[in-house]
């Protein structure tokens, strides 16, 4: 069930919608009026830095939270 963002024609409304099956009609929760899917960007959570994830023996840096005295870093090897 993807989540997609539309804006509306009619109010100029933005608003994200979750949508069952592709053939729904989705209209503007405002005024009802009819909206056009908008493409949308994606977001990767990646750390930082690289924290214990390289092979033994090269070089390894530490995440700001490890430099920073954290002992609970996920990524420290």
């Amino acid at each position: 069930m993807p989540l997609y963002e539309y804006t509306c024609t009619k109010c100029g409304h933005t608003f994200e919608q979750l949508v069952f099956h592709e053939d729904d009609r989705i209209e503007c929760p405002q005024c009802r009026g009819e909206v056009y899917k908008l493409m949308s960007t994606f977001n990767v959570d990646i750390p930082d830095e690289i924290c214990g994830k390289l092979p033994k023996g090269e070089t390894r840096e530490q995440c700001t939270e490890c430099r920073q005295g954290g002992s609970a870093c996920s990524l420290a090897a």
